[in-house]
């Protein structure tokens, strides 16, 4: 009897316990994922997310705003579509009269009688005379035409994704925004101040160090007799490591770099953390080079290279001594001069010609012109394809840049009438969606239309039967249209 008496109690103990440790268990179960959930946001594991809502009239002021940028846009892209192919017509010209002048000559004896002629070098290595100085480490290179330094951080970065949904009833829009933080190295700095997670924060190890990549060109490269200019320098870019060259340790004030792989880390190679910083050294060697340009004589009266660029050669012709010293005088020009001579910078023509003098200052950057340098031998029919593709390459890249800021000025125009048809309750988003939809496909097609003919319109002036046959594909692509739309009908 005894005996039950205690195995009831010792049960009943057990049994009480076993129900206190499970609410025990129940409340960190309660509280605990709470708890874990915002050391993981803290920690970037978790994305942080924030909803806010844009009223109707809200958002129908900034339609309005779309509107005006639209109409800003859209005759800055028509400009930029005329100017681009006016340059690309130069190019095409610059290259067309190089092939009929340049002459091969030799960089071991220079002919003064050339000076102001298109000329064509491939028998020379070029050679960096002077030290090359790192800016930011203790580090000096010779026997080398270029180096370059690249600094990274490691750093917090901040990722946002936006996903928006519209309101049934009143024409609001809520915008569900989530934060997402990675750890990467960068070779910028990263503001971690306008972090929308306070407690990531980006900071470096080594005070006052300039993050990022600085090149140092030589400023004393020989070509044979010749000296190479900064400029045509700066187009051999076949970097190779010069992590191997570097003799003694990298320093930046009191903080020793210790190499590790491609870079040279400080602190010493662990586990990244925030704020450490890595550094790596690249250099070209000097070579074997093929240079095409204008040759020219520098300050110092030593035989050199300026571009070889368009000029009014009259429609009689002109001699050829008069032709060398135009080429001469046009190559010697900065940007600046030929921003000067292609824009409208008097009068109000400043003003009303603000696209076409925006536009114009950027193509002074890269003029028409023949003015390259190689790695490597290469012969004439070898340059003039490199430059030829070259040129296509930077022709239809503008040409996309131009017709997709037309069909986004476009779009934006109708801004408006998207965000009106919200406010119809229920139906609103749906039909702004399909309008949206229809809207898309008509602009594609009235921008590919515009786009065309400006197009021809330039080659009518610069490439006059070129034109005529992009006419001719216009006047199919209008034909199609009004045949499908009739046949839709």
């Amino acid at each position: 009897m005894f005996l039950r008496l205690l195995i009831l109690l010792s049960t009943a103990g057990v049994s009480s316990s076993f129900h206190q440790d499970a609410s025990l268990r129940s409340s960190k179960a309660t509280f605990a994922p709470l708890g874990l959930e915002a050391s993981l946001v803290q920690s970037g594991q978790v994305p942080l997310t924030e909803t806010t809502h844009q009223s109707w009239f809200s958002r129908l002021g900034d339609a309005v705003g779309s509107v005006i940028l639209g109409i800003i846009l859209l005759p800055f892209s028509l400009v930029l579509m005329w100017l681009n192919e006016q340059r690309s017509a130069r190019q095409e010209c610059i290259l067309q009269l190089g092939k009929n002048e340049v002459q091969t000559t030799s960089s071991k004896s220079v002919d003064f009688d050339k000076h102001g002629s298109l000329v064509h070098l491939n028998d020379a290595a070029a050679e960096g005379k002077e030290r090359l100085e790192d800016r930011r480490f203790a580090l000096s290179l010779s026997s080398a035409l270029r180096l370059r330094s690249t600094v990274e951080v490691y750093q917090w970065e901040e990722q946002k994704h936006e996903e928006k949904k519209k309101d049934s009833v009143g024409g609001g829009e809520s915008v569900v925004t989530t934060y997402n933080y990675n750890k990467k190295w960068c070779s910028y700095t990263i503001d971690s101040g306008n972090f929308k997670q306070p407690s990531h924060r980006n900071t470096l190890a080594v005070e006052n160090l300039k993050v990022g990549t600085e090149d140092l060109n030589n400023p004393v490269v020989k070509y044979g007799d010749f000296s190479m200019p900064t400029d045509l320098v700066t187009q051999l870019c076949h970097w190779e490591s010069a992590n191997d060259l570097v003799k003694g340790p990298v320093k930046f004030g009191s903080c020793e770099f210790e190499r590790s792989g491609a870079w040279f880390y400080y602190p010493k190679q662990r586990q990244p953390e925030v704020g450490d910083v890595r550094v790596a050294f690249e250099h070209v060697p000097n070579g074997e080079v093929t240079i095409m340009a204008l040759q020219c004589e520098d300050k110092a009266r030593i035989a050199s290279f300026v571009p070889y660029r368009l000029v009014s050669r009259g429609f009689c012709g002109i001699s050829t001594g008069k032709l060398q010293e135009s080429l001469l005088a046009q190559g010697r020009k900065d940007p600046s001069q030929i921003y000067e001579e292609e824009s409208c910078t008097s009068g109000p023509l400043k003003y009303l010609c603000c696209c076409c003098n925006l536009i114009n200052l950027a193509f002074s950057q890269i003029p028409p012109q023949i003015f390259a340098a190689w790695h490597g031998h290469l012969d004439q029919r070898e340059c003039f394809q490199s430059l030829e593709t070259s040129g296509m390459l930077m022709k239809w890249g503008v040409r996309g840049l131009s017709w997709l800021l037309l069909y986004a000025s476009c779009y934006m125009l109708f801004q408006p009438l998207l965000v009106v048809l919200d406010i119809i309750p229920f139906l609103g988003p749906y039909l702004s969606s399909g309008t949206s939809f229809v809207l898309c496909l008509v602009i594609f097609i009235i921008t590919l239309l515009l786009a065309a003919v400006v197009v021809s319109l330039a080659y009518m002036v610069f490439h006059p039967l070129m034109g005529l046959m992009c006419f001719a594909g216009v006047a199919l692509m209008f034909g199609a249209i009004a045949a499908m739309s009739n046949w839709l009908r």
